[in-house]
């Protein structure tokens, strides 16, 4: 019975060939050594607790509308730990623990404590397995390890009536647009020291984010082109936000320590990829990626697996897998890891 249904379900699974996701940016960034590349979401995820609906926000540079900032692996999938919802608002460490330890990360056995793994996105393709969050590496070599990483990056400030800081990434074989302009993190006091990050030597630390500043009718061009912009949102402490418009924190499904997960971190005059943590009880940002040919989600179905639990399906490698209860199967029912 479990073949027959799977080998309907991989009929399904076929008529979904890679694609632009919708709700992705053109641009393509590698993530890793092997060369595989993913595409950023058009905006920081955002939770509407009313109607439960999970979206992307508006625009690049503004933080979004109901909740904006979550708690390590608060996806709504029940994983093991105390708090698990997105509107989360526990601010001790191990509430946090994903299948009850601080080892587990929000991969393999705990996928589904991604946002993006486990939910749909409304305006993101509406089907659960589209999107992830990057992992503690892949945030890394983003920001140090790719070829001309130090140019690839920079403070900037977009003016859309209010002056948005942040920091702008840009994808793989960049070529500025006509007209546009950008000045990169080398040539803005920027020091990088391996294993570490970025910390910059200007002494007026007040100047950073006025590195690259753009209107926002400058700012659509550079969008336009694939660039990305990473908001200084700040974080959540319960439910008093700091460091708004100051500094920036966003989510890695990694592990860091019994206190910590990593993360992307900057302020005005730091930014830390390496080693870059955050509280798992504070609220931050977060910033989803869909894999280039690699993943495609599928439409929840129903599956008779186990007893007629619902599953997600998605195409990984031209490989049909199923995530079911966190864990990831193949078309056979096998545990795939």
């Amino acid at each position: 019975m479990k073949k027959i249904l799977l080998s309907a379900l991989v009929f399904v699974a076929s008529t979904f060939a890679a694609h632009a996701v919708e709700g992705e940016l053109p641009g393509r960034f590698t993530i890793n050594a092997e060369g595989d590349t993913v595409h950023f979401s058009r905006g920081n995820l955002q939770y509407d607790a009313t109607t439960q609906k999970w979206s992307f926000a508006a625009s690049q540079y503004m933080e979004g509308a109901g909740l904006t900032y979550f708690c390590w692996g608060t996806s709504g999938w029940n994983s093991g730990a105390n708090e698990y919802q997105p509107y989360s608002i526990s601010t001790e460490p191990s509430d946090y623990f994903v299948g009850g330890s601080a080892e587990n990360d929000l991969t393999g056995d705990y996928a589904y404590a991604d946002w993006g793994i486990y939910n749909p996105i409304e305006n993101g393709g509406n089907r659960a397995g589209l999107w992830r969050v990057l992992t503690h590496d892949e945030w890394i070599y983003l920001f140090e390890l790719r070829p001309d990483a130090g140019k690839l990056f920079a403070y900037a400030t977009i003016n859309n009536g209010d002056a948005y800081k942040g920091v702008v990434l840009l994808p793989d074989n960049w070529v500025l647009p006509e007209g546009a302009h950008f000045k990169p993190s080398t040539e803005c006091y920027l020091d990088y020291e391996a294993g570490s990050g970025y910390r910059n030597m200007n002494l007026d630390m007040n100047t950073n984010y006025n590195d690259n500043v753009y209107t926002s009718e400058q700012w659509a061009v550079m969008d336009a082109a694939g660039a990305v912009f990473f908001p200084a949102c700040g974080y959540a402490k319960g439910t008093e936000v700091f460091a708004k418009n100051t500094s920036g924190r966003y989510a890695s499904s990694t592990a860091r320590n019994a206190y910590t997960a990593y993360a992307l971190t900057f302020d005005n005059k730091e930014l830390f990829a390496s080693d870059g943590g955050v509280n798992r009880g504070h609220g931050i940002s977060v910033r989803l990626v869909t894999n280039e040919g690699a993943e495609q989600g599928i439409d929840e179905i129903s599956s008779s697996l186990q007893g007629g639990d619902r599953g997600r399906l998605i195409l990984r490698d031209g490989q049909v897998l199923i995530l079911m209860d966190g864990k990831q199967l193949n078309i056979l029912g096998a545990e795939v890891k």
